[in-house]
């Protein structure tokens, strides 16, 4: 089996950048623990970053020959999901995050008293 994982713009900057919101894990901790799952299980891994869209999806349209996409799903459920469990911590931190700063927005433009 093989995996390509992609990652997009900032996310070379987990672990650096607001690590009290995002966390402490670098992707560079993230690849090994992936590198360590594909070993594992004898899966074939491609791990990719890039700030620039283009070249992600130059990566997905080239990997798509010869691909079996029907499993995809299956794959991003259920072990990604347990490659890097981080990744759904930080995720949820981000939009907890939005919603606080939505929320505070929010009742900075209503009337005061009201």
């Amino acid at each position: 089996m093989r995996i390509m994982i992609l990652n997009g713009p900032n996310l070379n900057m987990l672990g650096i950048r607001e690590p009290h919101i995002y966390g402490s894990t670098t992707l560079n901790a993230i690849k090994a623990s992936c590198e360590e799952f594909a070993a594992f299980t004898g899966t074939q891994l491609a791990f990719h970053q890039s700030n620039h869209e283009g070249v992600l999806v130059d990566l997905i349209q080239s990997a798509r020959q010869g691909a079996d996409l029907a499993g995809v799903a299956h794959l991003i459920g259920s072990r990604l999901e347990r490659c890097a469990p981080q990744w759904r911590r930080s995720a949820e931190s981000a939009q907890l995050r939005r919603q606080s700063q939505e929320s505070e927005s929010t009742s900075e433009a209503s009337p005061r008293g009201q």
